[in-house]
């Protein structure tokens, strides 16, 4: 069970950072020079987490650059959702949510010295969460996917709000609370 949690958080952190190097932090629009150099970079940087790089065959598409982010703050946690609008990628998305998924199934069994050298600093935050018994759901939606992270302890809680707020402040969103 705990490794399903483990890799539902990791699965949904890669997408997470999409919005940010998409330039929808109200910034003028990118030329397309600026474009190419960040792809290039995200492409870079991605490729060297175990989770994110599956998101890398995907990001010549449109669909990818296109996806939404809400990450809203709970009582006891947070729940984030992710979603498309060209309604006929919807199974190419599940597809790269699922091959997320399957790359986190090794996270579960990594150290977090293991984890320093194969994650991504947000992907590790994540699994860290995880390891202190934080409780995970996560499922497609007709759209995209959402996750839920929650726990019952208090410092735990507190760790998971400031998660949601530092993926906020990565995908250039507001803070939102949904108590």
């Amino acid at each position: 069970m705990r490794k399903a949690r483990i890799a539902v958080i990791l699965f949904s952190i890669g997408i997470l950072a999409l919005p940010i190097w998409a330039g929808e932090t109200g910034k003028a629009p990118m030329t397309k020079e600026q474009m190419a150099e960040m792809k290039t970079q995200m492409k870079a940087e991605f490729s060297k987490c175990q989770v994110c790089k599956a998101m890398v065959p995907y990001m010549e598409t449109e669909w990818w650059w296109g996806t939404n982010h809400e990450v809203y703050d709970l009582k006891n946690g947070m729940v984030v959702m992710h979603s498309i609008a060209d309604n006929n990628n919807v199974s190419n998305f599940h597809k790269m949510c699922g091959e997320m998924k399957a790359a986190q199934g090794e996270v579960s069994k990594m150290s977090a010295e293991q984890a320093q050298t194969k994650l991504c600093k947000h992907c590790q935050n994540m699994a860290a969460i995880g390891r202190e018994g934080a409780n995970f759901e996560g499922f497609e939606t007709k759209n995209g996917n959402m996750f839920i992270v929650t726990s019952d302890k208090a410092e735990t809680v507190s760790k998971i709000h400031t998660m949601a707020g530092e993926t906020r402040q990565m995908l250039g969103i507001s803070q939102e609370k949904a108590n």
